[in-house]
């Protein structure tokens, strides 16, 4: 009988068809506020507050994102996209950056305007399928955890691994059109009506002119819910699949209708394909020991075992917080419950304040969302009747899905630093969601065993998000280096940290004194000098150095600036070890060809810093050409 009793409750819990809201609480004027509105004013505090302590902090003065300034500007100028500039991704990104320019005019502050815009729009399709999966306390909980530990941090030496400045806007718009997407396939899983198709397979469109992995993403989740459709013998009707395939490859169509107004068709389409296509064309933007070194199968066996036993550990971790709660929900007595309250709290406080290294937590984040998404698909097809639909344990199965989809590119990699900020922010935030809100039901725990759980697992958490934020704000504080003007201001680590923005600086305002409308070639690579000068290159490529020069592109790049030789030529210093390159231009297809055919053309202009091309030293060489 226990046991029957326990799988009714079990059974309930899971066909719940959204869990309760907060309830609103009475106050001594006799007006009703909720406390999920109190919630909603406390995330936007948290939000203003990382971002001013993170303010203008946000790129990396080299590296990444002064390709996100550099491409919208050239596109807003009249350059074509993949002809005039080279682009690793889809041209969704670039040509939305580059009518903000049209419009607004250049400048960071115009990017991070709109990109806190989609940040917003981020946070709150986060939100909303939360709080209808697992309730408003949940939600809350998991939107704090993103704001603090994903939007606005650093924690490695680079910046751009944020939602302010990121390295790839396809990165952070292809978040937001993935999680707009399953909204839209949850219902479009009870109903697909031609207006919820049309949404559908317009979203899934947008990825394919975004970045690979986001299309991985949204395929997975489209996949899954069709499966539902069929798993529970319910027809799709042959209309809505003409609207999903029609809005689908509308985006692409309308891109490749762009790209043959400067080129013919049969070369259009390749280039409104480019998305997914340089994933095709083997190692055209792809370095295969740096790809390996990210998703980590160049450890392979050393990472998987880190990887489960990070799982293992989790898991152990919140079953030792459930074990304490039955205990205290079966102990009578006030204070045997306060004691046992006690130890868990100053248990769980210690076990997150000193032992957990929650810089590594995303190594567990890929293994529990499998077994989630596992436990999910088992409850839908074992306690679902056929034709009848659980809303709900879809919502859970789809956002599940999807946080497993973003995490491919990590899945023997997991961390929240680096890309982690995106591809391991929705993993991050479901898990505590899970704990804190389903979990306590599944596990069918009494009133204080359910609060002592909670209260324990929010401790845990808490103990996370206040070492990582702790760790982000002590880098964040000794940026104090100011570069740039105006909207182009931003402030990166002082010279005796990091002398790259200081050389950096230099170089720009000797550039700025140049003539209107000369060329400027930054190696191996500094697309941000290029924008800051208002200096184009006069070559397509973005950076100079590994697979960019590999099979015979170095000669040809070599005979590109001869046809077209820039005005200046800047040599900054770059560490590209992590590539196998130890001295750029040492060796054969490594900036060798490049370096000899600079130093025939041009001659030392000024020099700052040490020997660029030394990577034990920071420096930089302005060169000017030879007429």
């Amino acid at each position: 009988m226990r046991m029957r009793s326990l799988l009714c409750k079990l059974q309930a819990f899971v066909r719940a068809k959204r869990p309760p809201a907060f309830p609103a609480t009475p106050l001594p004027n006799g007006r009703f506020v909720s406390i999920e509105w109190l919630g909603w004013v406390a995330l936007a505090g948290l939000a203003l507050f990382f971002l001013a302590t993170s303010w203008r902090k946000w790129p990396d003065p080299l590296i990444d994102f002064g390709g996100q300034l550099y491409l919208p500007w050239r596109l807003a100028h009249g350059a074509v996209l993949y002809r005039d500039v080279e682009h690793a991704y889809g041209p969704l990104s670039p040509y939305l950056n580059a009518g903000l320019f049209k419009v607004f005019g250049p400048g960071i502050m115009v990017l991070v305007a709109a990109n806190l815009v989609v940040f917003a729009g981020i946070a709150i399709s986060i939100y909303a399928p939360i709080r209808r999966a697992w309730g408003a306390g949940a939600a809350l909980v998991s939107s704090s955890i993103f704001v603090s530990v994903f939007g606005f941090a650093q924690y490695v030496g680079i910046g751009n691994y944020n939602y302010a400045t990121p390295y790839s806007h396809e990165a952070t718009h292809g978040f937001l059109v993935c999680l707009l997407l399953v909204a839209v396939l949850f219902r479009w899983v009870e109903h697909p009506t031609l207006l919820r198709s049309s949404l559908a397979g317009g979203l899934f469109g947008l990825t394919a002119v975004l970045k690979p992995e986001m299309m991985l993403a949204a395929g997975l989740v489209t996949f899954a819910a069709w499966a539902m459709r069929w798993y529970f013998r319910k027809s799709i009707p042959l209309a809505a699949v003409a609207a999903w395939a029609g809005c689908a490859v509308l985006p692409t169509l309308a891109f490749t209708a762009y790209f043959s107004a400067y080129l013919p068709w049969r070369d259009a389409l390749p280039l409104a394909c480019r998305a997914w296509l340089s994933v095709a064309s083997s190692t055209r933007y792809t370095d295969a020991a740096i790809q390996r070194a990210f998703t980590g199968l160049g450890q392979a066996r050393r990472n998987l075992a880190v990887h489960a036993t990070a799982t293992l550990g989790a898991i152990l971790t919140v079953a030792g917080i459930a074990i304490v709660a039955r205990m205290a929900d079966r102990v009578t007595g006030l204070w045997r419950r306060v004691l046992l309250a006690g130890l868990l709290v100053g248990g769980v406080a210690g076990l997150g304040r000193f032992e957990i290294p929650w810089l590594q937590a995303g190594r567990c984040f890929l293994g529990l969302n499998m077994i989630y998404v596992l436990v999910c698909a088992i409850s839908m097809a074992r306690r679902s009747r056929p034709g009848a639909l659980d809303q709900t344990l879809a919502l859970r199965l789809l956002i599940a899905l999807l946080a497993a989809a973003l995490m491919a590119r990590m899945f023997l990699n997991g961390r929240i630093y680096q890309y982690g900020f995106y591809q391991a922010a929705l993993a991050g935030v479901l898990i505590p969601a899970i704990i804190v809100s389903e979990l306590p039901a599944r596990l069918a725990l009494g009133r204080f065993g359910k609060t002592l759980m909670v209260a324990g697992s929010l401790i845990l958490v808490e103990s996370g998000v206040v070492t990582l934020s702790a760790g982000s704000q002590e880098i964040l504080n000794l940026k104090t280096y100011p570069v740039g003007e105006a909207m182009d201001r931003f402030y990166c680590f002082p010279p005796d940290l990091d002398p790259r923005g200081k050389i950096m600086g230099t170089l720009v305002d000797r550039l700025a004194k140049g003539s209107p409308g000369q060329t400027l070639l930054v190696l191996p690579e500094g697309e941000m000098i290029n924008y800051l000068a208002r200096m184009p290159s006069p070559v397509a490529p973005f950076f100079f150095y590994s697979f960019a020069l590999s099979g015979g592109r170095e000669a040809a790049l070599v005979n590109q600036l001869s046809e077209h030789p820039p005005d200046w030529v800047v040599i900054i210093s770059r560490d590209l070890r992590e590539y196998g390159i130890g001295r750029y231009g040492e060796a054969p297809g490594e900036g060798q060809s490049i370096l000899g055919w600079v130093s025939e053309n041009y001659q030392r202009e000024m020099a700052v810093g040490g020997d660029p091309l030394d990577v034990g030293q920071a420096g930089g060489v302005l060169l000017k050409r030879v007429r």
